[in-house]
């Protein structure tokens, strides 16, 4: 079945009352099943090629032996081609699964709205079904693609990747008992901070999605009055705010990412300078302190790669929420069971109500109540009232869009 053919056929049933996430990742089983297949394998050649560097430096240049040179590179070469393969592989796989979820997840949007009465899309403002269907349904996609390849790599690399070091060198790997634990509160502290950013970022989208389809729609209207300037500045208004939202994150970033940076320079500068002097002393060769340096940059890498699917996965969480909470509402249109499908040409039919009562959401009081009419096939009819008198009501009632 290729991509096409998944999101046309099986399609989450939208009419489920608890849409949840694992239903769309089970049609991509096979294709998760691979990317992580290879991504393992991925990690191995990215965990194993340390070594092999470190044996050509020790075993090759050190012995002038062209030999283990030769041998060694050819091995180094093979690891970097089969890394290339498995990555475009992987990446490629990874964005047919991201974007087929979300291009089901949008047609289950799409499918849910056109069922919807005008009870439920009270509920629902345009902007905000607008954000749903565009931007969280795109960062859930994202997440995916990113998830879907660092989620096993980030944590298989950075374990391995100590293990490794500690392998070479348990006294300098002590170094790591102290950078780590600094970074995990650095990254904490920022995932703590952003978190809520994040969620106030899609409400101002929604305020800006809103602003814009009210112009769209009366732009008539604002160019007869000459209100061009009135709808510019109020557009700005939403615009800076959603500017100093994702500000806030730019300041954050500012002020933790140098730190960040002295951190992970300053175990560099631990490593190089108490490895240095096992080398003097002959306790660590030149191979495996370079070596260990590749692993000290494979941990803090593993480190961040997991940081950045919390930053990732965070607001993709917030997202599904809040599709989810669109998918699960419950439509006030509903069919019985022996409704009829079709109507064949040619049929007379009469409209007929019986004992129709109607009210807002927001209100305790009936707009209409106990309506009972008949019009029989062929005719006309016309409700005549002041305004005021509840004419709008009964029409929509009759068409179901209530």
């Amino acid at each position: 079945m290729n991509k096409q053919e998944e999101i046309n056929e099986n399609d989450i049933n939208t009419k489920n009352s608890n849409v949840k996430f694992a239903s769309y990742l089970s049609k991509f089983k096979l294709k998760i099943f691979l990317v992580l297949f290879l991504t393992l394998l991925d990690t191995i050649i990215v965990i194993a090629s340390p070594r092999v560097i470190s044996s050509i430096i020790d075993n090759g240049i050190a012995t002038k032996s062209r030999e283990q040179i030769m041998q060694n590179g050819i091995y180094l070469l093979l690891f970097s081609l089969f890394s290339i393969v498995f990555s475009v592989i992987t990446t490629y796989v990874a964005a047919q699964i991201g974007y087929g979820i979300t291009a089901l997840i949008q047609k289950d949007i799409f499918k849910k709205l056109l069922n919807f009465s005008f009870k439920n899309l009270d509920k629902f403002s345009t902007p905000t079904i607008l954000t749903r269907i565009t931007n969280d349904s795109d960062s859930i996609g994202n997440a995916i693609v990113f998830t879907v390849r660092m989620g096993l790599q980030a944590p298989i690399m950075f374990i391995f990747a100590i293990f490794m070091s500690y392998q070479i060198s348990s006294d300098l790997s002590k170094i790591f008992l102290v950078i780590i634990p600094l970074l995990i509160i650095v990254i904490m502290v920022l995932f703590k901070i952003t978190s809520p950013i994040f969620k106030e970022s899609q409400e101002r989208v929604d305020g800006i999605n809103g602003v814009i389809g009210e112009n769209i729609r009366g732009i008539r209207t604002v160019k007869t009055y000459t209100r061009e300037e009135h709808e510019v500045t109020k557009f700005m208004k939403d615009n800076k705010l959603l500017r100093n939202v994702k500000l806030k994150v730019v300041y954050i970033m500012t002020i933790l990412e140098p730190i960040i940076g002295v951190l992970i320079n300053a175990a560099l500068i631990g490593v190089l300078y108490f490895g240095g002097n096992l080398v003097f002393s002959d306790k660590l060769s030149n191979g495996q302190l370079i070596a260990f340096i590749s692993y000290t940059s494979q941990i803090f890498t593993g480190l961040f790669l997991m940081a950045g699917i919390l930053m990732t996965v965070f607001p993709s969480i917030i997202s599904f929420g809040r599709i989810k909470e669109l998918l699960n509402t419950h439509s006030e249109i509903t069919e019985k069971g022996n409704a009829i499908d079709n109507i064949p040409s040619g049929s007379k039919l009469d409209l007929e109500l019986k004992n129709v009562s109607y009210s807002y959401s927001n209100s305790k009081n009936n707009t209409l109540e106990n309506v009972s009419l008949k019009v029989p096939f062929g005719s006309s009819l016309g409700i005549v009232g002041m305004t005021g008198s509840r004419k709008n009501n009964s029409c929509i009632t009759y068409n179901k869009t209530l």
